[in-house]
């Protein structure tokens, strides 16, 4: 092997190691950034499904008083 391409092959070593190192911050960005994603999600959603639940038996009845309501007119 000559002394070029040792040089060589140490560069591409070198260059091969740094770009495994930026893609696995990348990875490691991108599941942050889905687990963060899920979280704002479920934030988001969390009190609409916890209200109607709790709102539930108060929205039947005032539905069944609206419906009777209709039908007596």
């Amino acid at each position: 092997m000559s002394p070029d391409e040792k040089v060589l092959l140490e560069r591409t070593l070198k260059l091969s190691e740094e770009n495994n190192k930026i893609l696995r911050n990348i990875e490691a960005r991108a599941r942050r950034a889905a687990i963060y994603g899920f979280i704002k999600l479920l934030i988001i959603l969390l009190p609409f499904v916890i209200g109607y639940f709790f709102l539930e038996p108060y929205i039947r009845q005032a539905f069944q008083v609206y419906t009777e309501l209709l039908n007596s007119i």
